[in-house]
């Protein structure tokens, strides 16, 4: 079985690429049956990844089936796509828990964000044993760099920014009306940072209106529905959008429209959402600032130099977790072989004491005795020698570890020859007087 990840993120492909993979986590996946082929999808703003346990080639071929399903042809975006098998593809995922691969360095969400993914694939039934240990493996480290290094520290993420990006526009946000399109985890972080802020007039609008409802009475702001976007457009001064509409919900007109209603009063706009709910061509429109979560890498914050040198103690704990969990993976794929070697020693041991038994009536209980027991000795020693040979040989290619098992000699112990440099056959032949 191997691992491998194929995926696009915000270092790889701009937004006008990665929207059109939008929620590709909520489809399902070609022959991904949790056994032959392991399968977990994560989906965010910024990375679309899938990752697979399974033939190579059995996980590429599903890949590019589910691109087709989309009506997407992989050869087509093949430059935006990287892919990464066995270890490197462990270093990704820990790497990207850690923090280490966000657009905000040490952003704390993508660790919540691949457990949800993780637990969704479970609950299809998508995952097995590799994938399990996998990810299980990937929530510990992403704690532990958390716990052990500072590099989350002084609240830095693509929701505190969006609020950072609307200071340096309006200053003190505290006389400012917002409007937050939303209702999902993104739309309560930017709510916080907005409260937190100064922001005392929040409006909320949600295709749920009752989430819409209990975001308004957790900040004490109002609800609303769609009908009054365009009001809403023309009444506030900042617009934080991050819906999972598969179409944008704000035009250049509607914008236009809101724009010129406000005497000169500028919009500033954040679209979180991929993909994006405010058509890019807003940003044509004078007095209207609007900033996609591309825009937000150009944002330079203070406390990034500090989250930099956390990094480096960050990347020396994926360092070595990688290479543990390597480690702990080539015993686990061995043990199969490992136990089969077990079961076919101890049955061979088993004929053999039998046949040795049958050609000498004359021992005693006592001699049968001690000839089991030497023989568990040997055959005990020489199943060490072997399992460590496995263990030494064994790596997580499928082909390998078949090899291995026809280059292994897995004919189990010749008891019989042991048994000949025994005192205990020695003295069963002194007593028949054939020494």
């Amino acid at each position: 079985m191997s691992l491998i990840v194929f995926g696009l993120n915000h270092k790889s492909a701009p937004i006008a690429i990665r929207e059109k993979l939008a929620h590709l986590n909520e489809m399902t996946i070609p022959e991904a049956d949790g056994y032959t082929l392991e399968a977990v999808p994560i989906c965010t703003c910024n990375r679309v990844e899938i990752y697979y346990s399974g033939v190579e080639k059995d996980a590429r071929a599903s890949f590019i089936e589910l691109l087709a399903r989309k009506n997407i042809k992989y050869d087509d975006l093949k430059e935006y796509f990287y892919e990464y098998k066995e270890k490197e593809c462990v270093r990704h995922l820990f790497t990207v828990a850690s923090g280490l691969d966000s657009m905000v360095l040490g952003e704390n969400q993508i660790l919540h964000q691949i457990k949800n993914s993780y637990k969704e694939a479970v609950d299809k039934n998508l995952v097995n044993k590799q994938l399990h240990s996998l990810f299980q493996k990937t929530l510990e480290v992403g704690k532990k760099v958390r716990s052990q290094t500072e590099i989350s520290g002084n609240h830095v993420s693509i929701a505190s920014t969006a609020v950072e990006l609307a200071k340096k526009l309006f200053g003190p946000l505290g006389s400012s009306k917002a409007l937050i399109l939303g209702a999902g985890e993104m739309a309560n972080l930017v709510a916080t940072h907005l409260h937190e802020n100064g922001v005392e007039k929040m409006f909320f609008i949600n295709r749920t209106e009752s989430k819409a409802a209990d975001l308004a009475k957790k900040f004490e702001g109002m609800a609303f529905s769609f009908d009054y976007l365009n009001e809403l457009l023309a009444d506030c001064d900042i617009i934080i959008s991050s819906t999972s509409s598969a179409d944008a919900i704000i035009s250049k007109k509607m914008m236009g429209k809101a724009i010129s209603q406000r005497k000169d009063r500028a919009i500033f706009a954040i679209d979180i959402a991929v993909p994006r709910d405010i058509e890019p061509e807003c940003r044509d429109i004078e007095n209207v600032f609007l900033y996609d979560v591309d825009d937000l890498k150009n944002v330079v914050n203070e406390s990034f130099n500090h989250r930099r040198i956390e990094a480096k103690k960050a990347e020396s704990i994926v360092y070595s977790e990688v290479n543990d969990f390597m480690e702990f993976m080539r015993e686990l794929l061995v043990v199969p072989h490992i136990k089969k070697l077990k079961e076919r020693a101890k049955q061979q041991c088993t004929n053999e004491l039998e046949k040795f038994f049958s050609e000498h009536p004359e021992l005693t209980p006592e001699l049968k005795e001690a000839c089991e027991e030497y023989s568990r000795q040997m055959a005990a020693k020489w199943l060490h020698e072997q399992i460590t040979s496995i263990k030494e040989k064994g790596s997580m290619r499928a082909d390998n570890l078949e090899k291995l098992s026809l280059s292994l000699d897995l004919n189990p112990v010749k008891v019989t020859r042991f048994l000949k440099h025994s005192p205990m056959y020695f003295a069963a032949q002194q007593k028949r007087g054939t020494a």
